[in-house]
C-alpha cells in the first residue's frame, strides 16, 4: 500500500520562502523568531513558531490554520486547503536545486576556461 505524501507548500528554495514568511508576518501583524528558521521544514513547523508569537487568546482560534495556509501559499499559488501540518515547505520536485547545480557547473567550467586562457597568454 502506498502512502500519499501531503501536498507541498511549493516554495522553491530560491528566495520565495522569505517572501512567504513575510506574508505570514503581515497577515498576523507579528514577527516570527528567525532563530527557528533552520528548523522549519514543514508548514506545521512554521505554524508552531507563529503560535508562539501570537497573543495567548488567539492561539486556539478555529480559523487560525486556514488564515495561516492562505498567507503561506500566496507566493506559490498552491491551494491552501491542500496544506497539512506535515506538508513540506519546499517543492517536492526540487527543480530549482537542479538549476542551481547546473549553474554552479557552468561557472566552474567558465572559470577554468578563463584561467586556462590566462595561462596560455602568459606562455
Amino acid at each position: 500500500m502506498t502512502v500519499a505524501l501531503p501536498a507541498s507548500v511549493g516554495l522553491g528554495g530560491d528566495g520565495d520562502e522569505i517572501f512567504a514568511i513575510d506574508d505570514v508576518e503581515r497577515a498576523f501583524g507579528v514577527k516570527l523568531n528567525k532563530a527557528d528558521a533552520p528548523y522549519w521544514h514543514t508548514a506545521g513547523d512554521v505554524f508552531s513558531s507563529l503560535r508562539e508569537v501570537l497573543p495567548v487568546g488567539t492561539r486556539e482560534d478555529s480559523e487560525l490554520w486556514a488564515r495561516f495556509t492562505e498567507a503561506l501559499t500566496q507566493q506559490t499559488g498552491v491551494d491552501p486547503k491542500t496544506i497539512e501540518r506535515e506538508s513540506p515547505l519546499l517543492t517536492q520536485t526540487r527543480f530549482w536545486v537542479h538549476v542551481a547545480n547546473a549553474s554552479a557547473v557552468m561557472w566552474i567550467v567558465a572559470g577554468t576556461g578563463i584561467v586556462a586562457l590566462a595561462v596560455w597568454a602568459l606562455l
